[in-house]
């Protein structure tokens, strides 16, 4: 599809418990928290205990527990994950931060510099639809770039964006919320993708109004699929109480 035009001016599981399996302890303490005693009851010549994790701390395999571990701490409660294979501890609020965080230890160089979030991906950033399980990264069909190697868990989408069309946000790129919701009206009809839409829709801070949506699309004139993408916009729009005249 081809680069939105400019945009008027304005502001822009669980697992039942098994008693008998042993569960990671957390670095620096036993499963309750607690700092594991040293080996020495004296305490003279014990070393320190390891520090306790910090609420910001993200764990990712191998740092420091594997992909088991992991898993039976998300069993347990402990953990929740962020996006990909990047976990925190349960009740810290995931904000933006944390997901850059969480994107750039795990986003190749090449990805994080010539790839965009989109679609459910960028919904997601906006904190309008859960982590997808693969996650759609954006490649501008102008720009030379690498293909490979994909990491497991992102799918590549070549297409055309323009300088309206993307917002850097910090290491990380992600489509501008207009973009993403013509993405998500074109590219993604089913449930989730419809329930993300309308969340952009009625999120008065991200300024995506449907009058604006619906105006983007149409200015793509014959491209495949708009109709069927003007539709959802109109359907949305009446779920979020802002029905198009």
């Amino acid at each position: 599809m081809s680069a939105l035009p400019h945009p008027p001016p304005g502001p822009h599981r669980g697992v039942p418990d098994r008693p008998a399996r042993p569960r990671p302890a957390l670095p620096g303490g036993d499963r309750s928290g607690r700092d594991a005693p040293g080996p020495d009851p004296t305490g003279r010549n014990a070393p320190g205990p390891a520090p306790l994790p910090r609420p910001g701390d993200l764990f990712l395999p191998g740092r420091p527990f594997g992909r088991v571990e992991l898993r039976a701490l998300v069993a347990d409660g402990v953990l929740v994950p962020v996006v990909l294979e990047a976990h925190a501890l349960r009740g810290r609020p995931v904000t933006r931060a944390v997901k850059l965080a969480a994107l750039e230890a795990q986003l190749p160089p090449h990805l994080l510099r010539r790839g965009v979030l989109g679609r459910l991906s960028a919904a997601w950033f906006y904190d309008c639809a859960a982590p997808p399980a693969v996650l759609p990264v954006l490649l501008d069909k102008l720009r030379r770039t690498t293909m490979s190697p994909v990491p497991e868990g992102l799918a590549l989408h070549q297409v055309t964006l323009g300088g309206y069309d993307v917002h850097t946000a910090g290491p990380v790129q992600v489509t501008t919320p207009l973009r993403t919701a013509v993405d998500l009206a074109l590219h993604v009809p089913g449930p989730e993708g419809t329930a993300a839409l309308e969340r952009l829709l009625d999120a008065p801070h991200l300024h995506c109004p449907p009058a604006l949506v619906a105006t983007a699309l149409r200015s793509f004139g014959r491209l495949p699929g708009r109709r069927a993408a003007l539709l959802r916009v109109r359907r949305a729009a009446r779920a979020v109480g802002r029905p198009l005249p």
